[in-house]
């Protein structure tokens, strides 16, 4: 894995029907906890959608594999981890990701999509966006500097395709994506 760059994690939690509730208290507590540490850049968390397997999926980042490292090997993580165990029906499964395959973390049980899928996905969250910046926010930016317009609409763009278009996305197209849940288990 790379060693250098911001480092993504992605764990998925299978929660015990009726025990959502406390699920989500003990989530918060351990985000809270993971947001103090230094590097952490910050979560998302995807809830299940289907009521009758709650799946969550929580996705965070930190800025460099040192500082994740520090995070997993806490006392603070261990004493959260600990608590865990009552609200969920599997450990935890975890990855960690450097680059865009974040975005398309199969569910549980599923293989990940082909690449095709993926750039075709990408593209239609993307091309959207970029014909919006440039027909609405550019013209506002025009006596800007090039590159730091460029860095202002690069860096607006991740962020909304971080943390929406790309998981509405994937949600949306998730069976053309991944298939059914019985196609892709073995």
């Amino acid at each position: 894995m790379n060693q250098e760059g911001p480092v993504t994690v992605v764990v998925r939690h299978r929660v015990k029907l009726g025990k959502e509730g406390p699920f989500e208290e003990w989530l918060r507590g351990i985000t809270q906890a993971a947001l103090r540490f230094d590097g952490h850049m910050g979560f998302h968390i995807i809830r299940p959608t289907d009521p009758k397997r709650p799946e969550y999926l929580v996705l965070f980042r930190f800025d460099t594999l040192e500082n994740l490292a520090r995070w997993e090997e806490s006392s603070t993580r261990e004493e959260w981890l600990d608590r865990l165990e009552p609200f969920t029906t599997h450990p935890p499964a975890r990855e960690r990701h450097t680059g865009m395959e974040v975005w398309f973390s199969p569910p549980l049980g599923q293989s990940p999509p082909p690449r095709y899928k993926m750039v075709a996905v990408t593209i239609l969250a993307l091309y959207p966006l970029i014909s919006l910046v440039q027909y609405a926010l550019v013209p506002l930016l025009s006596d800007w500097p090039m590159l730091l317009r460029t860095f202002a609409t690069t860096s607006l763009l991740v962020c909304i395709m971080t943390y929406g278009a790309m998981p509405l996305m994937t949600r949306m197209l998730s069976r053309w994506l991944y298939g059914s849940a019985r196609e892709g288990r073995t």
